[in-house]
């Protein structure tokens, strides 16, 4: 926000302001395991599927409440069966450090008594490990969860920070005795509260715009004095509209600089935003977008960065509010050395000056006389001189307000104000209470003048209801609950009866009326929705700008609005708009339409945060209805489906026994063959359900010896295991890999060759038996990858796509059942390991760790 120099060429008046704010950083999730790889496990996968994660593992609560008492962490996801301390006391060493810090317990051990606990104790989220990638996307929802609440309640406390920061840099204005002194301090909260690290004042003189304050940042020979409507500075301060540029150095015939490619197409509406094209060359080279504001009709405040677009819809609302309590204190200023530079002739301008004054003239000994009331005092307060000092005093100086004392005035001899609550004919209003002594040569006298500050005070007490009724939106379930809550803000805070929410239905293209206040309803009865060319609503919702309409009986409009006269429209964004009206003719001034704009940016950001929720919330039913079917599933074939094959079974048996017919011993033969297949596709199916949970207890183990103790349990015939090259060991659940490599070893045995095929027939794999070699001397191979294992042989390869092969029920045997391979599939992927297949000379399966992010 800086300016040229004044021998510079340029027209531009570059600030030299700095960003609006810190660069934001990536969220810090700690995980909490004891056991090896688990934290690793769990922190790969939330990085995998949340953006902007940055994820720090710890093996003990003592290694991890370090990083917690001295690093960043913005949620914790823990184990709860810990060695020394568990998850719950871990937690309550984590709230004693930081109260709000989101805590997700995450364990294996999981039981209603350790919920129960765990949600007494507070803990953000409790989630039970299991098998497969559901549930670390569960997880990956509730840290989401999480970071997102934690990142509002954050924003939240920054906007309430700022708005206190910004009323105690009004109060402190309030002492202020010159301009200079103004304008100081606002480039001082612009860099403290703002966090604008390169910006200027500059002070209308007459014609001209002079630089007043320069942020430490700044140089004078990036400044320079412009004309009144000269540059964006000068423009500013003629127009008294906030402009902001968002590509200011850029070269105007080339089109691809002008636009950021991180932000393609970047909007903010409100302000007026100029494209570099529109403006000359900075002074400064790394300057590119300003925020430039009017300080009242006195002056601007300007801020620059170095980046594209640093200026957002809230660094423009605090910078307006900032500049605008330093314009009412420098009117105020201006005010006050206007009185002192006039008190000599006080006397003479009294009974025209607009504002309520008295004059009272000291007695001695503490007595006062009413000397005179100007007509504006007695229009405010209903009282004349000749109503006296003491009963004028009474009626206007309500019980336990604030006054001052006038020996102390007296004694001072110089001006003195204050803020003070006084009963008006129209009720208690806020002043500022203007004491001027002037002493004569005959009597001390006292004018007493009231500035009218109700107005200012009615904003800041409905800024301040504004930011609570947000709080209350975010409690919001959905979205019509939050449309009513703005419907009624609109009503009991801002005083606009004709109030409602329309809400924008994409499927149909038209905006539906959601929340109508009685009051509207009854100006203009029951509204249809509007669509494209309905109207200023859907021109406001569709413009992204607010619309006022000062007389709606002047214009032509495409649909009615019953007995409303004045019609306001603010836009919700892509939300919707909301339609404020009155039967009044020119209702709504600026400042009706600046508290509207803070309203629906309020009701905006809520319906954006209830958005994500419902997104997230259908995201777990739907995770949720998968787990119940896969359960559902494994119940069905574990006891309705087995019952009844037991009782064929034994039937089967029975009727053996009752006949020595050799045909028809033949067909029972073949009836028990069924059966058993019939069991042995149960037992797969099972292992398939079980197999794609996660693993539960993850530990090294040696390649070889798992190969060698799997291979035990298998009917190998005639080959032979080559483990020579296993010499690693794999991070794995011991009972899942035994599982796995008895799958591949039954395949190798049952496909790599004619000879050594056995009858239960668990997989599909390789060639048919014609295409088999050799029918001995088949050789299973294991052995160890960089970064990972693998299992081989030597036998006929695939008849059928190698991917293919592990899918459910494939298998080139009739009695092959075609899940042995899904299950070495699924077990992989519990694991987070990748598979590939080669079938090209025999078959070799590869298993490797996925990389991380």
């Amino acid at each position: 926000m800086n300016f040229g120099p004044d021998d510079s060429a340029t027209d531009a008046d570059a600030a030299a302001a700095g960003a609006s704010g810190p660069t934001a950083t990536d969220s810090r999730v700690l995980f909490v395991d004891d056991e090896p790889g688990a934290a690793d496990l769990a922190a790969t996968h939330v990085e995998r599927l949340l953006d902007g994660v940055e994820t720090v593992t710890r093996m003990s609560p003592e290694a991890a409440f370090d990083v917690v008492r001295s690093e960043r962490v913005d949620c914790v996801v823990s184990d709860f069966d810990m060695p020394g301390k568990d998850g719950l006391a871990f937690l309550e060493a984590v709230r004693e450090v930081d109260p709000g810090l989101p805590f997700v317990l995450f364990t294996g051990k999981g039981s209603e008594e350790i919920a129960s606990e765990a949600i007494s104790a507070g803990v953000t989220d409790y989630l039970q490990k299991g098998a497969g990638r559901d549930r670390y996307e569960m997880l990956a929802n509730s840290v989401a969860n999480a970071l997102g609440r934690r990142r509002a309640e954050r924003d939240l406390r920054d906007v309430n920070a700022k708005v206190t920061a910004i009323h105690e840099f009004a109060a402190e204005l309030a002492s202020a005795t010159d301009v200079a002194t103004v304008f100081d301090r606002t480039v001082d909260a612009a860099e403290d509260i703002l966090e604008f690290d390169r910006c200027v004042t500059a002070r209308r003189r007459g014609d001209r715009v002079v630089p007043a304050v320069l942020s430490d940042s700044v140089t004078e020979d990036e400044v320079r004095t412009f004309d009144v409507g000269e540059g964006v500075v000068g423009t500013t301060v003629a127009e008294q509209e906030t402009m902001v540029v968002d590509n200011l150095s850029v070269d105007p015939a080339d089109p691809d600089e002008l636009e950021d490619p991180a932000s393609p197409g970047r909007t903010v509406g409100g302000a007026d935003r100029r494209e570099g094209s529109d403006v000359a060359d900075p002074v400064a080279d790394d300057i590119r977008s300003a925020i430039s504001v009017p300080i009242g009709s006195h002056g601007v405040l300007q801020a620059v960065s170095n980046g594209y677009a640093a200026f957002d819809d809230r660094d423009i609302e605090f910078a307006e509010l900032l500049a605008s309590h330093a314009a009412n204190a420098i009117e105020q200023i201006e005010t006050e050395t206007a009185l002192r530079r006039e008190r000599d002739r006080l006397t003479a301008l009294f009974h025209d000056l607009p504002l309520p004054a008295v004059r009272t003239v000291a007695l001695g000994e503490g007595e006062r006389r009413l000397d005179a009331a100007n007509d504006a005092f007695e229009d405010t307060f209903g009282y004349g001189a000749d109503s006296g000092y003491e009963a004028v005093r009474e009626a206007v100086v309500p019980d336990g307000a604030d006054r001052l004392d006038p020996e102390t005035v007296l004694e001072r001899d110089e001006p003195s104000r204050l803020e003070v609550r006084r009963r008006t004919a129209d009720g208690i209003r806020d002043f500022i209470l203007h004491v001027i002594p002037v002493k004569q040569s005959d009597e001390a006298v006292i004018y007493s003048v009231y500035a009218d500050i109700e107005e200012q005070k009615r904003v800041e007490r409905t800024l301040r209801r504004l930011h609570a009724t947000t709080r209350e939106m975010f409690g919001g379930d959905d979205r019509e609950e939050i449309a009513a809550v703005a419907a009624r803000a609109a009503i009991d805070i801002l005083g606009f009866p004709n109030s409602g929410v329309r809400l924008y239905d994409p499927e149909a293209n038209v905006l539906r009326p959601t929340a109508i206040s009685e009051e509207a309803t009854a100006a203009f009865g029951d509204r249809p929705p509007f669509g494209p060319g309905d109207g200023r609503v859907w021109e406001a919702f569709e413009s992204g700008q607010p619309i006022v309409v000062d007389d709606l009986a002047g214009i032509d409009t495409a649909v009615g609005y019953g007995d409303l006269r004045s019609l306001l429209v603010v836009p919700l964004g892509e939300h919707g708009a909301m339609p404020l009206g009155s039967r009044e003719p020119g209702f709504f001034d600026e400042t009706d339409l600046q508290l509207a704009r803070v309203l629906a940016a309020n009701v905006t950001v809520a319906l954006d945060h209830a958005e994500r929720t419902e997104q997230l919330r259908d995201r777990d039913a739907a995770l949720q209805r998968e787990i119940d079917r896969l359960e559902k599933f494994a119940g069905l074939v574990s006891h309705d489906l087995r019952n009844p094959l037991n009782v064929a079974a034994g039937r089967t048996d029975l009727a053996r026994s009752l006949t020595d017919d050799e045909a028809v011993l033949g067909e029972l033969d073949r009836v028990e063959d069924a059966h058993e297949r019939m069991s042995q596709l149960i037992d797969d199916l099972l292992a398939l359900a079980r197999q794609g949970r996660t693993v539960d207890e993850i530990e090294s183990v040696p390649l070889d010896e798992a190969a060698e103790r799997a291979w035990r349990t298998v009917d190998t015939g005639d080959a032979t295991l080559d483990a020579a090259d296993a010499s690693s060991t794999v991070e794995a659940d011991p009972e899942r890999l035994r599982t796995l490599f008895e799958n591949l070893f039954t395949n190798s045995v049952e496909h790599g060759s004619t000879s050594s095929r056995t009858e239960s027939g668990d997989s599909v794999e390789h060639g048919s038996d014609s295409e088999a070699g050799a029918d001995d001397g088949l050789t299973v191979t294991v052995g160890s990858l960089p970064d990972g294992f693998y299992v081989a042989d030597d036998g006929a390869g695939f008849d059928i796509d190698p991917e293919e092969a592990t899918e459910y029920g494939r298998s080139s045997t009739e009695r092959g059942t075609g899940f042995g391979l899904a299950i070495v599939r699924e077990i992989a992927a519990a694991h987070g390991w990748e598979l590939s297949i080669d079938g090209d000379d025999g078959a070799r399966f590869e298993f490797r760790a996925r990389a991380t992010i």
